[in-house]
């Protein structure tokens, strides 16, 4: 016998039913979790531990304050704590894949960062230890070889300039004189390798106050500009800006005085555009969109601008990530391109071209993997691209360069097949093909499956699975 339910009943039931679904939704989404089981795919994670750390590279102030620079620095540390705390849960996870190796090694460069290189050892010898042979133990050897190098450099010219500035001091010896200004340089240089570059500024600077006579000395000023603009992304005059000017001061009749006379010049027409165009597109911002998106609602990327400047603002994006990837500030180069990806995503054409030049701009910077990400990206989200048979050559060449042979094989396979020989490296890709598709020693493994197992060609006893 069916019994029915009251209507007044049945509405209550079904409210709180509706509640009890709402309330899950909520749960899963800001937890992520069913039951203690994390549903973030192990891809979207590192991807949003990979986007943590790309925003603490690109963090930089051309503020003379020092408040402001305490702040920036501030930001910059707490974008990196949270990257590892993601990558963290990635080995986790993932403790013996290959997200783990790849969030080991990006650990280690944060510690790197922090001058904590005991601790980066840790985890770069924790992807040797996981898969000896593969391309992120080839880089975390080297980068074990390169801190215990260079340390150990340190400590050995740092002993050296002491002795002989000591006895210059004493004897007034040119070879001494030149022998502890060398030593200096030596262990400016080798902080410089470590990343130190606080500590390489300073020795780098203690060398031109010490031996402004040295032939070195010019090249000492010049390298404290280098690393405050392309690895510090300093412009300020107590930063770059200030130390370039300072060659032309205490050098002014050199090659080098004369290079960044004209560098300096270039870069302050550069700077001045980006500031422009940053200010123009705040300029063209809907400001009832603005309201909406600081009361926490959704805008569509169309209606974020003023009409009709939509096209302006492309424009404006492209030329500030072309000005900052002339200056080599890579970082923001490619965060950018972020931001005209997500804040114009109705622009295909603009996002396509953004996630091509972003994709390239890490691979240009030896970042494979995230090459290989953003050119999925774009096969994903811009199929039809003009970009779409160079992204796939190119994606190629970051299989090939991580080892992934397999992938690679692929990826110049369906290179060729796209483009149909009328194009700049299909010749290239045809000789990479015809050299994987070898099998010189008759075992029936062709050579590019024997070099991604690490066994040889040459010999039919050495073969995937055979234990050697």
């Amino acid at each position: 016998m069916t019994h029915l339910i009251p209507r007044n009943q049945l509405r209550r039931y079904l409210g709180r039913s509706f509640t009890l679904l709402i309330f899950s939704i909520f749960v899963m989404t800001y937890t992520g979790c069913i039951g203690g089981v994390n549903l973030v795919p192990l891809s979207a994670k590192i991807q949003n531990a990979d986007n943590a750390f790309d925003e603490a590279e690109a963090v930089s102030t051309r503020s003379e304050d020092a408040e402001e620079k305490q702040k920036a620095k501030a930001k910059k540390q707490q974008l990196y704590e949270k990257a590892m705390s993601l990558y963290l849960e990635i080995i986790e996870r993932d403790s013996k894949g290959k997200y783990a190796q790849r969030a080991h090694f990006q650990i280690g460069e944060i510690y790197k960062r922090s001058y904590e290189w005991d601790k980066a050892n840790e985890h770069y010898q924790a992807i040797v230890d996981l898969d000896p042979t593969g391309y992120y133990a080839s880089e975390a050897k080297a980068s074990i070889a390169g801190i215990l190098k260079n340390r150990q450099l340190i400590s050995q010219e740092l002993a050296n300039y002491q002795n002989y500035k000591a006895l210059y001091d004493t004897e007034g010896s040119d070879e001494a004189y030149d022998i502890a200004a060398q030593s200096l340089y030596k262990v400016a240089q080798a902080y410089e390798a470590l990343e130190n570059y606080p500590e390489a500024i300073t020795s780098y600077e203690r060398m031109v106050e010490e031996f402004p006579k040295h032939d070195k000395s010019v090249q000492a000023q010049n390298q404290v500009g280098n690393i405050y603009f392309y690895k510090l992304y300093d412009y300020t005059n107590s930063g770059g800006w200030g130390a370039f000017v300072a060659v032309v001061q205490k050098f002014p009749d050199t090659y080098e005085a004369e290079q960044v006379t004209t560098m300096l010049k270039k870069t302050d027409l550069l700077l001045t555009e980006i500031k422009q165009l940053q200010d123009e597109i705040q300029r063209n911002k809907s400001k009832k969109a603005q309201l909406y998106e600081e009361m926490g609602r959704y805008v569509l990327p169309s209606e974020k601008w003023l009409q009709g400047k939509t096209d302006l603002i492309v424009q404006n994006y492209q030329q500030i990530a072309k000005n900052w990837e002339e200056i080599r500030n890579y970082p923001n180069a490619v965060d950018t391109y972020k931001v005209l990806i997500k804040d114009l995503s109705h622009k295909k054409f603009a996002v396509a071209d953004a996630l091509y030049r972003a994709a390239y701009l890490y691979q240009q910077n030896g970042q494979y993997e995230r090459a290989i990400g953003a050119y999925e990206n774009l096969f994903d989200n811009a199929a039809e691209s003009t970009w779409r048979n160079e992204a796939v050559y190119q994606q190629a060449v970051c299989f090939r360069a991580i080892r992934e042979f397999s992938q690679a094989y692929e990826g110049f396979k369906t290179y060729m097949s796209l483009t149909k020989g009328d194009t700049p490296y299909f010749r290239e890709a045809e000789q990479i093909v015809r050299q994987y598709e070898l099998d010189q020693d008759q075992d029936g493994y062709k050579f590019y499956v024997e070099q991604e197992n690490g066994t040889s060609d040459q010999d039919p006893n050495s073969y995937p699975g055979a234990g050697n």
